[in-house]
């Protein structure tokens, strides 16, 4: 084999080998950069403290993060909001906001085969703080009304994971969960009971906080990622007065990668 010809074939073979170590780096896989998510979805909320009904309707939700990854794991911070004045039972509405601060950690655990391809693995703890409120506008004879407030507030530990499945050049598949273990809760309690706690622990069994999410992404440029999909997202506590607070969304997330 002449020189010039295994010169060509042994850059071939690294050019080869760097790029697969790129695409299998824990940042290229999970999207390292900045990303803007937009949401449009239906929220569902039973909150005792208020009413024993179940309100219901069309929730808006925006999330702005920053990932930053090295070869076998990432850190991301992320900031999380939804609202909607238009939820509703029968000719009652009130209005709610939810918001979100949370810091993620992951580290590859490694990958496995599906449909011949390699999923890999990503899973690590995070820490969460979320915010719950909502203002209510109640009848109270004639036409005379009165606004009743509801406030719940949960910093968590938690457990997060995310699995990647990429498939044919610049798309991939990807789905992510985060979890409570354990919380610090806050809850607008019965003001009048001096043996109600604003602040308690809150354990799996007494309280869930989590997420999941389903997407598909698409590697529009060098730069620019997107990725749409489904999320779903539940916050329920049993401590104090029985609340849930549950969403499904459609969601469109764009990346800029840094």
């Amino acid at each position: 084999m002449s020189k010039p010809l295994s010169i060509f074939i042994a850059i071939c073979v690294s050019v080869t080998i760097a790029t697969a170590q790129y695409s299998q780096n824990a940042g290229n896989l999970l999207g390292s950069g900045i990303s803007i998510r937009g949401g449009l979805g239906h929220l569902a909320i039973k909150d005792q403290y208020i009413s024993e009904e179940k309100y219901s309707g069309t929730l808006g939700s925006f999330s702005l993060s920053w990932l930053q990854g090295d070869s076998s794991s990432a850190s991301r911070l992320g900031f999380d909001y939804s609202g909607s004045s238009a939820i509703r039972n029968n000719n009652v509405s009130a209005q709610v906001a939810q918001a979100a601060l949370n810091l993620d950690w992951l580290r590859s655990v490694g990958k496995f085969p599906l449909l011949g391809r390699d999923v890999f693995a990503y899973v690590g703890p995070s820490a969460d703080c979320f915010l719950h409120y909502r203002q209510q506008r109640i009848a109270n004879g004639g036409n005379a009304s009165f606004s009743a407030y509801s406030f719940a507030m949960f910093l968590s530990l938690d457990v997060n994971s995310t699995l990647v499945l990429p498939l044919s050049s610049g798309f991939s598949a990807e789905t992510s969960a985060r979890l409570s273990l354990l919380s610090m809760g806050g809850r607008l309690a019965d003001m009048h009971d001096s043996n109600v706690k604003f602040f308690k622990l809150v354990s799996v069994l007494s309280g869930l906080r989590g997420h999941t999410e389903i997407l598909l992404r698409y590697d529009l440029s060098d730069i620019f990622l997107l990725k749409a999909g489904y999320r779903f997202e539940i916050c329920q506590s049993s401590t104090w007065s029985y609340l849930l607070s549950a969403s499904d969304n459609l969601v469109l997330i764009v990346t800029v990668r840094m």
